[in-house]
């Protein structure tokens, strides 16, 4: 007996110091600018075109622009296979092991896209950076208009497909009781009134929950229990299926990352073929 309560008292220890030394998911500029002094293994990704990268980026940061991930064709968005994916990647410096932080405009929506798809090849340590200038000036993180080149490694994919729900399962999930089908993109997109006339309408008993609303004013995400309490409003809690889509799966990113990893609900899931596949294909139903 005593034997045994050591083994669970080692146990327990054992994931309590896992606990502690857990990588946070978000981190502020202030923590950032510290592990760039302490750790120099560290991947910096800038996600935003490369014509932006070359106008100011942070000091040591490898430039993937997150729309270098997309196939070619008439469908938008759509992501290359991952093969392809893991080469890009590996080619920049980035193995499935790096410890990698990503930042965007500020928006969270590019960053949480590439979060997105690294997590579903199977990177292991990927921590989001949200570029808010005046806390960035206050942690002194410098800019810079150099470009950086790393040495090339090897990205071993390893597809974590709980990420993703595909077209022909989400089909099938659509006359659930159990599914809430979140909707993140603009209002005149979800109605099918968009200017740009890329929309006709949303995915059948879709909820319209824009991703800003996981936001706080300045981009950054809200607290957990504060999305918690917004999600509840729009229907989402806990115990539903829930499925996050927009029109090519970057804005749905975003709800994603506040549902699954802040609020902790269990069962999310992203719809990456997202609206523009669900589109193309003439008999599915789309609804005003």
């Amino acid at each position: 007996m005593k034997k045994l309560k050591n083994i669970i008292l080692a146990l327990t220890f054992s994931m309590l110091s896992f606990t502690l030394v857990a990588e946070p998911l978000i981190i502020d500029a202030k923590t950032f600018a510290a592990e760039v002094k302490s750790n120099k293994s560290l991947i910096i990704i800038d996600v935003m075109a490369a014509d932006i990268y070359a106008k100011q980026h942070i000091q040591g940061a490898i430039n993937i622009p997150h729309k270098s991930l997309y196939k070619e064709g008439t469908i938008e968005g759509q992501f290359k296979e991952a093969a392809e994916l893991a080469s890009i990647f590996g080619k920049k410096g980035v193995s499935n092991t790096s410890k990698i932080i990503i930042y965007d405009d500020g928006s969270q929506k590019y960053n949480s896209r590439v979060w997105w798809v690294l997590k579903y090849l199977g990177a292991t340590d990927v921590t989001l950076l949200h570029k808010d200038m005046a806390q960035m000036e206050a942690a002194r993180i410098p800019m810079t208009t150099a470009p950086v080149t790393l040495k090339a490694t090897t990205f071993e994919v390893n597809l974590n497909q709980d990420l993703n729900i595909d077209m022909t399962s989400l089909k099938n999930m659509l006359n659930s009781q159990s599914l809430v089908l979140l909707d993140a993109r603009e209002k005149d997109e979800f109605d099918g009134m968009d200017k740009a006339k890329k929309s006709n309408g949303h995915l059948p008993g879709a909820v319209f929950m824009n991703f800003k609303e996981v936001l706080t004013p300045t981009g950054a995400f809200k607290p957990k229990e504060e999305i918690i309490e917004t999600a509840a409003k729009f229907g989402a809690v806990p115990e539903k299926e829930i499925v996050v889509y927009c029109q090519t799966g970057i804005k749905a990113a975003v709800l994603y990352i506040a549902l699954k990893e802040i609020a902790g609900f269990s069962n999310v899931k992203l719809y990456a073929g997202a609206y523009a596949e669900w589109a193309s294909i003439n008999e599915n139903p789309i609804v005003k």
